[in-house]
């Protein structure tokens, strides 16, 4: 009963806070503040609101280090066995250095979000949601090109089903020429606000490659990978890059050009502001925590599902934030009349993601079946083994010292040298397509997270599981 009741608290959770953290960024574009000079204007930060996303994934550190203290203590109570000091102390030094290299997958995470938050000033946020169902593209033809990895047809058909999704969803976007539920976006900002969204899904796919090939074996727990990536990205956004901001030429509000201090004074002089900056940070944190609950306890495909899920739901309160009275100015979207080729086009996006987790599955099966059967390939003559038999052509040789026998390894085939390397089947990691990653690596991570298997999770990616934090 208790274990059914965290799991649908975890369930809802999920849906309940990536839902809040999709539509808080574009909610606070929409809200007006007095800024520096004393001019009123809208909220259109899109630096500030990458720096606040990192800001939220850092609260995760603290709470990573608070699980691992309590998980010890555990341990001390159950008198399991504990590390000595001196195996102790190299497992952090090399825990340390896995954290450091969090650093370079930052990097990219911090350029796809302003990607993103950038193109969010001209698109709405379902629009936003649904077009960054194109880093399964990218991240399936990293993994051809970079990993060497095939596709089946499985996977060959949701890709298909992904640029149909995409593809309807940009067009119904510009026909409909909706952008802003407060100002008018023209045709090519609409453009851009797309162009640029996918190509941060590009940049993302590429982080997901990058993660894949080099951090796959990774020993840090996913909590606190989140927490590290936030705190390298305030880092990064706050001391580099908001500077770089402030002297670039253009003008306010249109993602080149911000200034930190016109920032703080607009946040400082609207409570609506605050209320949803901070509700924003403590929903990444809850959002990341029950990302990992759920893909712990029902697994990464459930959460897809979720996650597809969760879209649907940022669409319809965007429709309730247009037409309800809230007394906060217009915010939401409305329905137009290419609204329906906005759903036709989510309805195959969800179908591609669906049909892409079954090549997924397919190659997990068949990875399966090629592990049983070496297995069973090998039974016989581990057998003859302890029966000490060898089959002919491997008894020693009149004459022979047993130093001139082939070795035999366990788990090797006997017809194997010992200068042969020993045969498997690739591993399950090697086996697994970038495509749901992971979630939330980042889990977005997006912010961004590892699941259990060593994949992204991020709040980021609206169709992948996990990629990633969400924004």
């Amino acid at each position: 009963m208790g274990t059914a009741l965290a799991k649908g608290a975890s369930v809802s959770s999920l849906l309940l806070f990536g839902t809040i953290t999709s539509l808080i960024s574009k909610t606070a574009y929409e809200l007006e503040s007095t800024g520096e000079g004393g001019q009123k204007k809208f909220f259109h930060k899109p630096w500030a609101m990458t720096s606040l996303m990192f800001m939220g994934m850092t609260f995760c550190l603290p709470l990573a280090y608070y699980l691992e203290s309590i998980e010890k203590k555990r341990r001390a109570l159950t008198q399991e066995e504990v590390p000595l000091l001196s195996t102790e102390v190299p497992k952090r030094n090399s825990e340390l250095k896995e954290c450091l290299m969090l650093a370079i997958p930052t990097f990219f995470d911090l350029l796809a979000t302003i990607l993103m938050n950038i193109g969010l000033l001209y698109v709405t946020a379902s629009v936003y949601q649904m077009m960054r169902g194109a880093e399964m593209l990218f991240a399936a033809l990293f993994s051809v090109v970079f990993l060497g990895r095939t596709l089946n047809r499985f996977h060959l058909l949701g890709i298909l089903c992904c640029m149909t999704g995409v593809s309807l969803v940009g067009t119904s976007s510009y026909l409909s020429g909706e952008g802003s539920a407060t100002q008018v976006i023209t045709p090519e900002q609409n453009l851009l606000g797309i162009g640029l969204i996918v190509l941060s899904q590009a940049i993302q796919a590429a982080q997901l490659t990058f993660e894949d090939f080099f951090m796959a074996d990774l020993n840090v727990p996913p909590m606190k990978i989140v927490g590290f990536e936030g705190l390298f990205g305030v880092i990064g956004t706050l001391g580099i890059m908001a500077p770089i901001a402030y002297f670039l030429p253009g003008e306010e509000g249109e993602g080149i050009h911000e200034d930190i201090k016109d920032t703080a004074v607009m946040i400082s002089n609207s409570r609506a502001l605050q209320l949803i900056l901070g509700l924003d940070m403590f929903a990444l944190l809850a959002y990341n925590m029950a990302g990992m609950m759920v893909t712990g306890s029902l697994g990464a495909v459930f959460r897809t599902v979720l996650e597809t899920t969760r879209t649907l739901f940022v669409w319809l309160v965007s429709l309730g934030l247009f037409y309800l009275p809230l007394g906060v100015g217009q915010l939401g979207e409305s329905w137009t009349k290419y609204s329906w080729m906005q759903a036709a086009g989510f309805a195959v996006l969800v179908c591609g993601t669906l049909v892409y987790n079954k090549g997924d599955e397919e190659v997990v099966r068949k990875e399966a079946a090629e592990a049983l059967a070496v297995q069973a390939a090998q039974e016989p003559y581990a057998a003859d083994d302890e029966a000490g038999y060898l089959p002919p052509g491997l008894a020693t040789p009149p004459g022979a010292s047993e130093q001139t026998m082939p070795l035999l390894m366990p788990g090797q085939p006997a017809a194997a040298s010992v200068t042969e390397p020993i045969g498997i089947s690739s591993s399950f990691k090697a086996s697994q397509t970038m495509w749901p990653s992971s979630f939330g690596h980042k889990g977005s991570f997006r912010g961004s997270a590892l699941d259990g298997q060593g994949r992204s999770i991020r709040g980021g990616s609206n169709f992948s599981h996990l990629s990633g934090t969400p924004r």
